[in-house]
C-alpha cells in the first residue's frame, strides 16, 4: 500500500456522488453474486474499488480474504468502517483514493472487485488500466456495470432531454455495460466472461423509487439539484415516472446490469 490520497477529485459527479446508504440493501444480491464470480478464497488479497458503504468488501471478508476498500468519498469510507465495526471486523483497510490513480502497488492483489464503482471514473481507459496494474498475473477482475439498455439507459435519455449542460458525460459510465468496450479494456485477458443480470429495487411505487433514487439521495440527486426551476423539475419528474412505470411490477423496479469476470494474463 501507498500513503497517497486523491479523495474528492476526479470522478464524474453524475450518478456517482449521491448518497447511497438507503439504496445499498437493494444491491446486496449483486454484491454476493460478484464475490462468488470472482472465486474469492481464504487468504486472497482483495481490492474493492469504489467500495461505498463496504458491502462488497465485507462479503469478500466472509470468504476469509484480506481486503482493502478504496473510495473517493470519505463519508462513504466512514459508513463502511461503521458497518465493519458492527460485525466486529477490524481487519478491512479503508483507504481514500481515486479509481484512476489507485493508492496501491503494482501486482498487489489476487482479485479486484468493483460494484458499480470504477465505471464512474471520467477517464474510462485509465480506470481500466489501473484495474490491470494492481492485479497479479493470473488474478481475477470482477465488476458490475449498469446496462445501456433497460431502465438506466432510458432514464439517462430522460436526463439528456431535461438537464441543460449536465456535469460530465451522462452516457460514459454505460460504456462499461457494453461487452465490446470491456474487451477493449482487457485485450490480453486469459478468460473474459459476461453475464446479464437483473436487480430488483423494492419500492411500493415508481414515485417512492424516484424520491429515494433522485430527490433525497441516490445517484441522480446531484444532477437534479442543478434543475432549479420548479416547472422544469416537474417536467423531468413526470418524464422519469412515465419511464419507470414501464419497468415497475410487483413492488419492484427491475434494473438490468452486466457482470464481468476477467482473468488477467
Amino acid at each position: 500500500m501507498t500513503n497517497s490520497s486523491t479523495a474528492d477529485r476526479g470522478r464524474s459527479p453524475l450518478w456517482s456522488t449521491g448518497r447511497y446508504p438507503s439504496l445499498a440493501p437493494n444491491m446486496l444480491p449483486a454484491h454476493a453474486s460478484l464475490v462468488d464470480a470472482a472465486g474469492i478464497d481464504p487468504g486472497d488479497a482483495v481490492l474493492d474499488v469504489g467500495c461505498g458503504t463496504g458491502n462488497v468488501a465485507l462479503t469478500a471478508r466472509q470468504s476469509g480474504a484480506r481486503v482493502v476498500g478504496v473510495d473517493l468519498s470519505r463519508e462513504m469510507l466512514d459508513l463502511a468502517a461503521d458497518s465493519a465495526a458492527l460485525v466486529g471486523d477490524d481487519e478491512v483497510e479503508w483507504v481514500a483514493g481515486d479509481a484512476v490513480a489507485l493508492p496501491v502497488r503494482d501486482d498487489e492483489f489476487d482479485a479486484v472487485l468493483s460494484s458499480f464503482g470504477h465505471v464512474f471514473a471520467p477517464e474510462s481507459t485509465v480506470a481500466g488500466r489501473e484495474l490491470r496494474r494492481v492485479i497479479v498475473p493470473g488474478g481475477r477482475v470482477a465488476f458490475t456495470a449498469w446496462s445501456p439498455v433497460g431502465v438506466v439507459g432510458e432514464l439517462t435519455e430522460v436526463l439528456t432531454r431535461h438537464v441543460d449542460e449536465p456535469p460530465g458525460d451522462p452516457w460514459a459510465h454505460l460504456e462499461w455495460g457494453r461487452p465490446a468496450f470491456v474487451r477493449e479494456q482487457f485485450p490480453a485477458a486469459a478468460d473474459l466472461s459476461f453475464e446479464r443480470r437483473i436487480l430488483e429495487f423494492r419500492y411500493v411505487s415508481p414515485e417512492h423509487f424516484w424520491l429515494d433514487f433522485a430527490e433525497e439521495a441516490g445517484p441522480l440527486s446531484p444532477v437534479l439539484g442543478r434543475v432549479t426551476d420548479p416547472a422544469a423539475r416537474e417536467r423531468l419528474r413526470d418524464a422519469a415516472l412515465e419511464t419507470l412505470e414501464e419497468w415497475f411490477a410487483d413492488n419492484a423496479v427491475r434494473v438490468e446490469y452486466l457482470q464481468v469476470r476477467a482473468v488477467v494474463a
